[in-house]
C-alpha cells in the first residue's frame, strides 16, 4: 500500500535519523580521548562513556533547530560503532518532530542508523489531530535517504489508523509503501469512516454432502406445502 502524502508520508523518518547521526557523531568526535597505545582495538570494549547529555544545534539567526537528549552513548574503537541509549531527538520547526527510542545504534561514519524498541515518532498537528508512527525496529540510511523494517508499523492521526507488517520508504523517489497485509480506518471530520482496509479474507466454511442433501430436502419441503 503507498501511504498518502498527508498521513504516513508526513512523518517520514530518514532526515531525522540522519540529523541524529550527525549530531551523535560530532558529539563522539569531540569528546574522543586521545590515541594510546593501549587502546583496545583488538576487542568489542568502550573506549569512553558519556552519560545524560545533551546536544542543541542553532541556526544562523540564532534560533533552536534541533536537540538531542539521551540517557547514555559508548564508543566502541574495534568497528567504531556508537551505540545511545533513550535517545530523544526534537526537530524544532513548524510542525514539530520528535523520535525517541529505547536503543539507536550507528556504525563507523554514521551511514547506517538503527533504532530499536518502542520506536516513536510524532509529528504536531497544525490544526488537526498530530500523527504518530510506532514500530518496535527501524533501519535508516541517511547518505541513500532510505528507510525500512520489517517489523509491525502503525500510524495513527486522529481516528483514523492504519497498521502494516513492515515499511519500505524512499525519500528521493518520494515513494513511501506499507507491506502488507495492510488494514485500517480513515476518517474524515464529522462523517463516518470515509475508508475502510479490511483485514485479511478468512476462507468460507465448507459445505460437505450430507449438509447439502438435507438442505435440498427442506427447500422442498417448503415447496409443497
Amino acid at each position: 500500500m503507498l501511504a498518502r502524502d498527508n498521513f504516513a508520508t508526513s512523518l517520514f523518518p530518514v532526515l531525522l535519523a540522519g540529523l541524529l547521526a550527525a549530531m551523535t557523531f560530532w558529539l563522539e568526535r569531540a569528546a574522543r580521548p586521545p590515541m594510546t597505545g593501549m587502546d583496545g582495538k583488538a576487542r568489542h570494549d568502550p573506549d569512553y562513556l558519556i552519560d545524560k547529555f545533551s546536544v542543541r544545534r542553532f541556526g544562523p539567526e540564532g534560533f533552536l533547530q534541533h536537540t538531542l537528549h539521551a540517557d547514555h552513548m559508548r564508543h566502541f574503537p574495534d568497528d567504531d560503532s556508537t551505540l545511545v541509549l533513550k535517545p530523544e531527538l526534537t526537530y524544532h520547526r513548524t510542525p514539530e518532530t520528535h523520535v525517541s527510542a529505547q536503543k539507536a545504534y550507528l556504525d563507523s561514519g554514521a551511514t547506517h542508523v538503527k533504532l530499536v524498541d518502542d520506536v516513536i515518532i510524532r509529528r504536531a498537528g497544525l490544526n488537526k489531530p498530530g500523527t504518530v508512527l510506532t514500530t518496535q525496529v527501524l533501519d535508516a540510511f541517511p547518505d541513500e535517504e532510505t528507510a525500512s523494517t520489517d517489523a509491525a508499523v502503525t500510524i495513527t492521526q486522529g481516528q483514523s489508523n492504519v497498521r502494516g507488517s513492515g515499511l519500505r520508504a524512499d525519500n528521493k523517489v518520494a515513494q513511501y509503501v506499507l507491506t502488507g497485509p495492510v488494514n485500517g480506518i480513515f476518517y474524515r471530520k464529522g462523517t463516518s469512516p470515509a475508508i475502510v482496509l479490511p483485514p485479511p479474507v478468512q476462507a468460507a466454511p465448507t459445505v460437505t454432502k450430507r449438509n447439502a442433501k438435507k438442505s435440498k430436502q427442506k427447500s422442498n419441503s417448503r415447496t409443497k406445502r
